[in-house]
């Protein structure tokens, strides 16, 4: 039997039709992790409806600002942690080991892209 896919708005939860959100790999890892691991995977179409397009602006435009500050920490720390260590590649290692720890605090406030055509002008 074929489970029927909903649409399931991503901010406020509800099966609601709206602006798909797009397949990321990060959409991928979860779907992924659900179908093997936990066996709980629904298989739902993301959206978000028009009701919750205002807030979904706000959310992902602070996850865009916020991946960028923690990147350019990261790469900054790097540079400093290159420059300032007297043994280079322990000083790049360290570097480039917070440069990865702050990009995957990043996605402690993650939300995903629309699956929205660009226009060319």
């Amino acid at each position: 039997m074929k489970k029927t896919t909903k649409n399931v708005c991503i901010i406020c939860g509800q099966e609601k039709p709206g602006i798909e959100v797009k397949e990321d790999y990060v959409i991928q890892a979860i779907r992924w992790f659900k179908r093997n691991v936990t066996k709980n995977e629904q298989g739902n179409k993301l959206v978000v409806c028009k009701d919750c397009y205002v807030k979904y602006s706000e959310m992902r435009a602070k996850y865009e600002s916020r991946t960028k500050l923690y990147l350019t920490l990261g790469l900054l720390f790097l540079v400093f942690s290159f420059l300032v260590s007297s043994n280079k590649i322990a000083g790049l290692a360290m570097g480039v080991s917070v440069f990865l720890l702050l990009y995957l605090i990043s996605f402690l406030s993650y939300v995903p892209a629309l699956n929205i055509p660009k226009t060319e002008k």
